[in-house]
C-alpha cells in the first residue's frame, strides 16, 4: 500500500516521499536519507547522502515513519 504522500515508483526503485517544507514541498528518496534531526523550533532537518540537507516543517517522528514505510514498500 502506498502512503498518500508517497509517489509511486517502479519495482525495485525507491519511491519519492513528500515532505512539507517551510515554504512548500520537497521530495526525498528514502534510501538516501542518513538522519533526521529536530531543531529547537520544532522543525526538522533531513540529512541526505552527500551532505545535502532538506528543511521540513513536519515533526521528525512523522517524517521518520513515512520514510521507513516507503523503504519497506520498496
Amino acid at each position: 500500500m502506498t502512503h498518500p504522500l508517497t509517489a509511486a515508483a517502479p519495482a525495485g526503485v525507491a519511491a519519492l516521499v513528500e515532505v512539507r517544507s517551510l515554504g512548500g514541498v520537497n521530495f526525498v528518496r528514502p534510501d538516501r536519507v542518513i538522519a533526521i534531526q529536530t531543531s529547537p523550533t520544532g522543525t526538522s532537518l533531513i540529512v541526505m547522502e552527500g551532505g545535502t540537507t532538506v528543511h521540513s516543517s513536519e515533526a521528525t517522528k512523522v517524517i521518520a515513519e513515512r520514510i521507513a514505510a516507503a523503504d519497506r514498500d520498496r
